[in-house]
This record gives C-alpha cells, sequence and structure tokens, in this order.
C-alpha cells in the first residue's frame, strides 16, 4: 500500500514537470464538434507544427469526405502568412484532417482558423494561441 501511494505522489510530481502539455483545443458550430490537437504542443516559437483537425456529427460520429483547410495568423499584425491556406488531408478516412503549419516566427496571440465544407455545410472556426517567447 505504501509503494502506491509513492508512485501516486511521484507520478503527480512528473505531470508538474510536464506543466508544458497543451490539451486538444475544442469548439462546435454547425452541429459539428471539432477539436484541434498540434505537435509540438504548445506551439513554439522559430517552428513549423503538425496540426490534426477532427470533426464529428451531432451522434458523435467522425465526418470524413470534407475539404478541410488552415490558416495561420497573428491579428493586427501584416505577415505573409496570413492569406496563405493549406490543404488538409484525411488520410485513413476517419474524420481526422492533417496538415503542417508554416514557421511561428514570433512570441505572441496566434489564430489557427478552420475553413471546411462538409456536404452543402461551409464553417469557419478560428481557435487561439498564446506563443512564449524562448527563455
Amino acid at each position: 500500500m505504501r509503494i502506491a501511494s509513492y508512485m501516486i505522489v511521484g507520478g503527480c510530481a512528473l505531470l508538474t514537470a510536464c506543466s508544458d502539455f497543451q490539451p486538444a483545443k475544442t469548439g462546435s458550430v454547425g452541429g459539428y464538434e471539432l477539436q484541434v490537437k498540434t505537435d509540438p504542443a504548445p506551439l513554439m516559437v522559430g517552428q513549423n507544427a503538425a496540426v490534426s483537425f477532427a470533426i464529428r456529427d451531432g451522434i458523435n460520429q467522425p465526418v470524413s469526405n470534407c475539404e478541410v483547410r488552415f490558416r495561420q495568423y497573428m491579428p493586427g499584425h501584416e505577415m505573409a502568412l496570413d492569406k496563405t491556406f493549406v490543404l488538409m488531408v484525411d488520410q485513413a478516412k476517419v474524420g481526422i484532417y492533417d496538415g503542417k503549419s508554416g514557421e511561428f516566427s514570433m512570441g505572441g496571440e496566434w489564430v489557427l482558423e478552420f475553413d471546411f465544407i462538409c456536404g452543402a455545410d461551409h464553417y469557419t472556426k478560428a481557435f487561439d494561441y498564446k506563443l512564449e517567447w524562448p527563455e
């Protein structure tokens, strides 16, 4: 019993040490449940990121066969990437669309904005991120 207690305390300490971990961002629009994951998480200045965008319907079923794209931008800053959309692909046809961002060139407030068409439905959903400058 004492060993199990030490393992729990040790596990909590390990989780605290990994405080940079950020869970997926979630949202909804038009009856769709959305989830965004990035690698690295959190996003890092000077790096690109693998971006995954999952779409589920109102009964929690994956939605494939959509056209999905995203762009990254910093509100209030004019950058070349602002109007560049990245096409995302659902290779496994399981409602998870993957793409690669451009470089996150500086710390501050960033937005990943997703534009997707599923059948006759067309939606845009933005997710906010705050990147810290490297120490």
